[in-house]
């Protein structure tokens, strides 16, 4: 096991990222209010096998509502992305959204890199975390759409491995907009598409959510989910943040060919490229330090040749950028 040290942010931001005039400074003393969830659905319980199992960090699939944020912590937040509701995107599917917020909001950005946070997650989920490397990654921010006809999201797995769905808004003040998983796996729901079934309903669970500040936890490349459109107008608001396994040398996850499709073209790339620069200093640092003496030249090589090939893939991931289609499994 390799632990890498965090990335931090680039102390340059990227051009069209304008800071916010005026916001709250995040205080983890009177902001976060850390409860633990009442329960863990593990990927076994969603049906993932032993063998698929084993590919992934941890069999840590889905918690139920947890409190992250107090209430003065849930107001502050909701002043931060009610600011920064003016730079909102749409992609193919999500009609309103915020991405690269970290690099505009130093609350946001305190909140998202909060080592108390990561911590406490990491606990919850098992696994050994670090914010997650690409800075698109933390913060995102969903707005519900403006036409009640949409859903804020379709049903999909994540382009990461580990994120919680944080309500910013109150969620029991609004009619609609319930965030949903799957119980099953991707590979089901995927099948369910093509043969042009619905997801059986029973299977469709819907998390009950106390109020603002609280969240749930998941490994979202495995778990199916989505959000609801609202029934009636109102103000629906919610925060994903994500997370890496802190070990270095598990395989890394993160669809690229699906980032480049929700983010500016000149900081997707960039931002892919420093996150891979950054597991290979890692992952090299961790064999620098191992002092390894060996007459074992055969696996000395292959430990090179690795961290090579990982270099060589996701340069050919780069300039391959834009050749696949947006992936999701529609809206259900």
């Amino acid at each position: 096991m390799t632990e890498a040290a965090l990335l931090e942010l680039p102390a340059t931001p990227p051009r069209g990222y304008p800071p916010l005039a005026q916001e709250p400074e995040f205080d983890p003393r009177r902001h976060l209010a850390l409860e633990r969830p009442g329960r863990i659905i593990t990927l076994q319980e969603l049906g993932y096998g032993d063998e698929e199992i084993a590919t992934c960090p941890s069999d840590f699939g889905i918690t139920t509502p947890f409190r992250v944020l107090s209430d003065e912590g849930a107001e502050a937040l909701l002043e931060v992305c009610r600011n920064l509701a003016p730079y909102a995107t749409s992609s193919g599917r999500i009609p309103r959204k915020v991405r690269g917020a970290v690099y505009q909001s130093t609350f946001l950005r305190d909140l998202c890199l909060s080592p108390e946070v990561t911590h406490w997650l990491a606990e919850i989920s098992g696994m050994g975390l670090l914010p997650h490397s690409i800075p698109h990654h933390l913060g995102h921010i969903n707005y519900n759409p403006l036409d009640l006809s949409q859903n804020v999201d379709k049903w999909h797995v994540d382009t990461l491995r580990i994120d919680y769905v944080l309500f910013v808004t109150d969620p029991q003040a609004i009619a609609g907009g319930e965030f949903e998983y799957f119980m099953g796996t991707k590979h089901e729901v995927a099948q369910l598409r093509d043969s042009g079934q619905p997801l059986p309903a029973e299977r469709i669970m819907t998390p009950t959510l106390p109020g603002p500040g609280y969240a749930v936890l998941q490994q979202g490349n495995m778990v199916v989910h989505r959000a609801k459109g609202l029934k009636a107008p109102g103000e629906r608001i919610t925060m994903v943040n994500g997370y890496v396994p802190s070990d270095a040398e598990f395989p890394d996850y993160n669809r690229f060919d699906q980032i480049y499709h929700a983010d500016p073209a000149h900081v997707a790339a960039s931002e892919y490229a420093r996150h891979i620069a950054w597991m290979g200093r890692e992952r090299l640092q961790g064999f620098i330090k191992q002092g390894v003496y060996s007459e074992d030249r055969a696996a000395l090589a292959e430990r090179l040749e690795k961290v090579a090939q990982y270099l060589a893939q996701a340069a050919t991931d780069i300039r391959k950028a834009g050749e696949k289609q947006l992936e999701h499994f529609g809206d259900g």
